[in-house]
Parts: C-alpha cells; structure tokens; sequence
C-alpha cells in the first residue's frame, strides 16, 4: 500500500491551492527549500512528476492535478478525524474557595484555550478539607496532613500574617502585637485563628471580639474596606497587596499546618482530569 507522507501531501495540496512555493513555505511555516525537498521526495515515491516550469514560476502537471483532487478530501478527512479527538465530555472540580478566588479564577482562561471542548464545573465546599465521597473528578483542598488520601498531589503551603487596608493605620506597621488591642479584628470561621496567631507571635493578648465571618471572601471586601485587621496570606491576599488594597501590618508570619493538595476523586481518572492536573501543575 502506497501512502506518502501527510506533511508531504500537505505541501501539495497548499500549493495547488496557493500557486506558489513561496506562498506554500510561509503558509506552513517551513522554508522554501523544505518544500523543494518535499516535492521531489513525493515525486520519487509516486513515479510521475508533479511540478513543470512555466516561464519564471511553476505549475502542477496534468496528472499532479488528477491526484490532488483525489488526496485533498482524504486530508480534510485525516484532519477531520484529528479533531474529534479533542478533549471533550465534563470535568468537575471541587476548589477551596482560597484557591478558587485568589489563583485559579484568574487563569482558568489558559486550561478552556488548550482544551476547549471540555465543559469545566467548579464548586466549592463549605468548609476545609471537606472531600466527601470523592465523586468529583479532582478536589483542590486545604487540607491538614491526616487529612491527605496518598496517592495526591501537593500544591503549595502557606503562612498567616495580618493585613489591613492601608488607610486603617495610615500606611504604617504595627509596632507590636499590643497594638491589635486598639483595632477591630475580623476573623474566619471562629476566633482561634487570631488566637492562634497571637500566641506564635509572643502576644500575650485574647483576641475574643470581632466579627466571625464563614467566607473568606467576603471577609476581605470587609478588610479592604477598612472594616478590621484580619489574617491573610501570600495566595489569597496577593493580588489586593499588588493593588494597594491591602497591606501586611505585622512582620511575623505563621505557617499554616494546612497546605493545599491535589487530590484525586475515586473514579479512574479521565483524559480530561489528567489533562487539568498537568496544566495546573505546570502553572504553579
């Protein structure tokens, strides 16, 4: 069975349709003396010429043209085919709302560019390390180490610090941890968060007033706002901190015992997952 090579086949059909060498190489990106090559090593395997001078430029024969409107369907088809085989189908991911919010709702464009027929659903739980049954493709959870199934993927860590809109304190640091005393504190899910970060920074305070809010988001609008102090970090915070919305107040930071993983849900992956994670862990 005789079937030339496609990029060779593809340079005959380009020129037919554009007329030229020239017009070909730029066409596919090549150069005009990788075309030259490409024509005579087809006329080789077919045994009949293919182009013929006339005056400065040159044409397709009689039998080429014959055998371009018989080859250029099946290339359309061949392509046709390589298309269909685009990733497709849904793919349900499940994102701490961190991560969501300050990473991937600003790049998720990138995965959609690469893989356009895949039908991406994003949810979020409601608290941290929340896996459940692991039905969903992939999970992007904050997650304490006992927490991690083996077999995932670590993602990056982080540290607590605390940030305040710049117009709370004028632009300034604070001097000491006494100082919070004299600020509005604005916690996340309960008020250990600040306690906790008091204590590692050798305050000697209880942070048992403030607003408790159950969404990190909505917590920093009230902190960019210049509602309170509250505990952010490099992931979440860093987009408002490159804004000027926020700013860190305190130099201590504390590392946080969750970092965020990659974790895979109980059905086998599909090319649609593993096509997310290389992405992702490419990105990061």
């Amino acid at each position: 069975m005789l079937i030339p090579s496609t990029s060779a086949l593809q340079a005959l059909v380009t020129f037919a349709r554009l007329g030229s060498i020239t017009a070909t190489a730029d066409h596919l990106a090549v150069t005009q003396s990788a075309i030259s090559h490409k024509m005579k090593a087809l006329e080789e395997q077919l045994g009949f010429p293919l182009l013929r001078r006339e005056g400065r430029g040159v044409r397709l024969t009689e039998r080429a043209r014959h055998y371009v409107a018989e080859v250029a369907p099946a290339l359309e088809t061949l392509s046709r085919a390589s298309r269909t085989q685009e990733l497709s189908g849904t793919l349900t991911l499940n994102v701490a709302s961190g991560f969501a919010g300050s990473w991937l709702a600003q790049r998720i464009g990138g995965f959609l560019a690469k893989h356009p027929g895949v039908a991406l659903r994003i949810n979020t739980p409601r608290r941290y390390g929340d896996l459940g049954e692991r039905r969903n493709d992939l999970y992007i959870s904050f997650l304490l180490p006992e927490e991690v199934p083996v077999g995932s993927t670590h993602l990056m860590d982080v540290g607590f610090f605390p940030v305040a809109a710049p117009t709370l304190l004028g632009g300034q640091m604070l001097p000491d941890t006494q100082s919070l005393t004299t600020l509005p504190i604005l916690h996340l899910d309960n008020r250990q968060d600040w306690q906790t970060w008091l204590t590692a920074a050798g305050g000697d305070m209880h942070s048992d007033t403030g607003v408790v809010f159950q969404d990190l988001q909505i917590m920093e609008m009230a902190t960019k706002a210049g509602q309170g102090v509250s505990l952010g970090d490099h992931l979440t915070s860093r987009s408002a901190m490159e804004r000027g919305e926020l700013m860190q107040v305190h130099p201590f930071v504390l590392p946080s015992q969750r970092a965020y993983w990659l974790v895979r849900g109980k059905a086998i992956p599909s090319e649609s997952a593993t096509a997310f994670e290389a992405w992702l862990t490419a990105e990061l």
